[in-house]
């Protein structure tokens, strides 16, 4: 692969110089708040917001009519069916609702589609599925149904009321539902735009307490607290920008997620080898991958029953059940990227291609959206990876860059026969007959957009700075800039001029060791992916996010390096 394009993010002097003044930030991090443009005038909103600058749940247009309707259909004791998703946003906000209605008294069920037998989303078919386990009065979707139309018009044949909750971009027609509630159609709420489903969901769940309360309807106080680690797992785990409303939701949850008051939490947090304060790299690298294996190979209910559940014997089986989901899961994903690696090698010139279209026959449908965004990451490209099963192909597509492929599959929607998601994530289908011309056309769609340039892998950085910045002071201040993730990333800093005095192998395909700078100040780092015969001669210039290590009930500080060069060839 080529060489990296480091790019160091613009830093304002005087803000940056303010924020040093008026708030005696360690140099390092004034130079990250003033780098992602947060300045004097937006620290206290940044790092204190709290849970009462939450908007209000009435601010979400179809709060407050699917509130009263859900309140009506426990007076009436209808039976109320959640519709959730097989992926760790769907399946927390199917629990999150759920229990929500029930402990007010609702006859509530939870149905949650597999993979494999109908797809992604609320299908006709899921509906089907639906109502051979369920009487169905009201039917609430979270995290899908806005690209539904199917689906709905065929609940509304039966007389099925249909409330949608969810945060995807629609299709070319709004469904007819009763109710819909989807920040992404009201232009003006960009601050609830960002929205996973599962915060669609507690803004629902937070609405039908307040109705409730305001009309002396709820049968017992509830802390809206209690559900906030779900909030924050679903939140990570579907990799929205941690902003705004974002950010305060996960800060919050996950305090709640360390204190493991669920069973379902503390049994797979077991399973991980977790015993510390989480963090949202816990959520997106350890818990995510496990909730999401069951979904992506096998029954989600067993994902959704250990969230669910108040025994912690149960939770233990399902926890259980899940590490073998995803052993299972990492040995078929392993097995699909190997082949789509010869594939890209065989059929596709990567340095004159803007995309990356493969395809196989019988590749399991539940991992090659993690396939795809390994491709897309590790070949800056956007990239759909397919497989063809029983006369018809299934995708899923990454995007890179700043790239939105829901807008660059919209070009080829007369090829699919069915597609939709976020702008960096889709699910598409359609007949491997155009599987050809869709590649072809989604080359020329990304070229109209991607230059060359643009292919060249870039690592944004906060600034430059010196090992004995790394003080006790800087990781103190550094945790108020939690919780990381997308559009929040950890800051990553330049260190210019490093000695190696000790490097050794860390596993087969990493490294670690110490480095050194010219006053003879040292630290530890580590290098994911980097076996030490590929690292280039010291003296190094190197790119790195400082962290804490903790081991054994142990913390002390290093760099997790992200790329490397020579001193001599980085020339500013």
């Amino acid at each position: 692969m080529a060489e990296k394009r480091w790019f160091k993010r613009s830093c304002p002097i005087q803000e940056f110089n303010s924020l040093m003044k008026e708030y005696n930030f360690s140099r390092p991090i004034a130079l990250s708040l003033a780098s992602r443009e947060i300045y004097c005038k937006d620290v206290d909103k940044y790092l204190n917001a709290s849970l009462n600058d939450l908007n209000s749940p009435y601010g979400l247009p179809g709060t407050k009519e699917a509130s009263i309707r859900l309140w009506d259909a426990i007076r009436k004791d209808e039976h109320i069916v959640i519709h959730g998703d097989f992926d760790v946003d769907g399946i927390t906000a199917s629990a999150l609702l759920a229990w929500i209605l029930r402990e007010n008294g609702a006859n509530v069920s939870v149905f949650i589609p597999r993979r494999l037998d109908t797809g992604y989303g609320f299908t006709p078919d899921s509906l089907d599925n639906l109502l051979v386990e369920n009487k169905c009065n009201v039917l609430v979707t979270v995290d899908c149904g806005i690209t539904s139309n199917d689906a709905i018009d065929k609940a509304n044949e039966m007389g099925i009321e249909v409330i949608i909750t969810d945060h995807h971009e629609q299709g070319e027609k709004v469904p007819k539902a009763s109710i819909i509630i989807n920040s992404k159609l009201h232009p003006e709420l960009t601050d609830m735009h960002g929205l996973a489903g599962v915060g669609t969901a507690f803004k629902l769940a937070h609405a039908f307490l307040k109705f409730g309360l305001e009309n002396g309807l709820v049968r017992r106080k509830i802390d809206l607290k209690e559900i906030l680690d779900l909030v924050a797992l679903g939140t990570v785990a579907d990799i929205v920008p941690l902003l705004g409303e974002n950010r305060i939701l996960t800060k919050y949850g996950l305090k709640i997620l360390s204190k493991q008051i669920r069973p379902g939490i503390r049994a797979l947090c077991e399973v991980c080898g977790i015993n510390h304060t989480l963090k949202s790299n816990d959520i997106a690298f350890k818990l995510a991958p496990h909730i999401n294996a069951a979904g992506r190979l096998g029954d989600p209910h067993v994902s959704f029953n250990l969230l669910d559940t108040n025994s912690i014997v149960d939770a233990s089986q399902l926890a259980q059940e899940l590490r073998t989901y995803n052993l299972d899961r990492r040995e078929k994903e392993k097995e699909i990227f190997d082949a789509a690696e010869l594939q890209i090698s065989q059929r596709i010139n990567i340095n004159e291609s803007s995309s990356i279209l493969i395809y196989g026959e019988n590749w399991h449908q539940g991992v090659i959206g993690n396939v795809a965004s390994r491709i897309a990451r590790e070949y800056n490209r956007p990239a759909i990876v397919l497989t063809v099963i029983d006369g018809q192909a299934y995708g899923s597509g990454r995007a890179a860059g700043k790239i939105n492929l829901v807008e660059i599959l919209s070009e080829s929607s007369e090829l699919l026969t069915r597609y939709g998601g976020h702008p960096m994530a889709v699910g598409l289908s359609l007949n491997p007959g155009d599987i050809d011309a869709l590649s072809v056309k989604f080359e020329k769609s990304v070229k109209n957009i991607f230059s060359i340039d643009d292919l060249v892998p870039q690592i944004e950085y906060d600034g430059d700075i010196f090992i004995p910045e790394l003080d006790d002071i800087f990781f103190h201040e550094l945790e108020t800039l939690e919780p990381f993730g997308h559009s929040n990333p950890q800051p990553v800093y330049r260190i210019k001029d490093l000695s190696t005095p000790y490097i050794a192998n860390a596993g087969p395909n990493h490294a670690r060791g110490y480095v050194r700078d010219s006053n003879y100040k040292s630290l530890p780092f580590i290098a994911f992916n980097m076996a030490p015969n590929t690292l280039p001669k010291a003296p190094w210039n190197i790119l790195a996010v400082p962290q804490l290590n903790n081991y054994h009930g142990t913390s002390s500080p290093q760099l997790r390096i992200i790329d490397i060069k020579s001193s001599y060839n980085d020339v500013d």
